[in-house]
């Protein structure tokens, strides 16, 4: 069950099929004002504080982008071999972000940043303090996430 306030964001969700960073797979976000991806930041530090496994379901406004993802799960769990820090994934439509607390960190910090004003930037298990020999499989098989907006509408 999606949260109300996790429900319906008026932030663009989306494949960018090409490269943009180091990975071929990439989902961009973009908002045009702060308020709009602010519950995204919301839902990353509910989860925090929350006993592993925790997860939380965003659903997006729909837009007219190519490539429109309309749900994200978020999902935080105990670190394991194949996960060390985050796998960035999507299907037909749906975008899933699995990660350990390391994961999280990074994503948490990667928000809080674009909601600053930062844009034209990507995360993933990279961003890391873990050296590459030190990621698991579901770490270097992830895509990218990148952030958008106000000013940079995506690539």
């Amino acid at each position: 069950m999606v949260k109300p306030q996790f429900s319906n964001l008026k932030v663009d969700l989306w494949v960018h099929r090409g490269r943009i960073g180091l990975s071929n797979q990439n989902l961009c976000l973009f908002h045009d004002s702060v308020e709009s991806g602010s519950p995204i930041l919301d839902a990353l530090n509910e989860l925090r504080d929350e006993t592993r496994p925790a997860q939380r379901k965003l659903t997006f406004a729909s837009c007219s982008r190519r490539g429109t993802l309309t749900n994200m799960r978020l999902i935080v769990d105990a670190e394991r071999e194949d996960l060390r820090v985050m796998n960035i994934r999507y299907d037909t439509d749906n975008a899933t972000i699995e990660m350990t607390d390391e994961g999280l960190a990074v994503l948490i910090d990667a928000c809080t940043a674009w909601l600053g004003g930062a844009e034209d930037f990507g995360v993933s298990p990279r961003q890391s303090s873990l050296k590459p020999k030190e990621l698991g499989i579901l770490d270097r098989e992830s895509g990218e996430l990148w952030f958008w907006g106000p000013v940079y509408d995506g690539p």
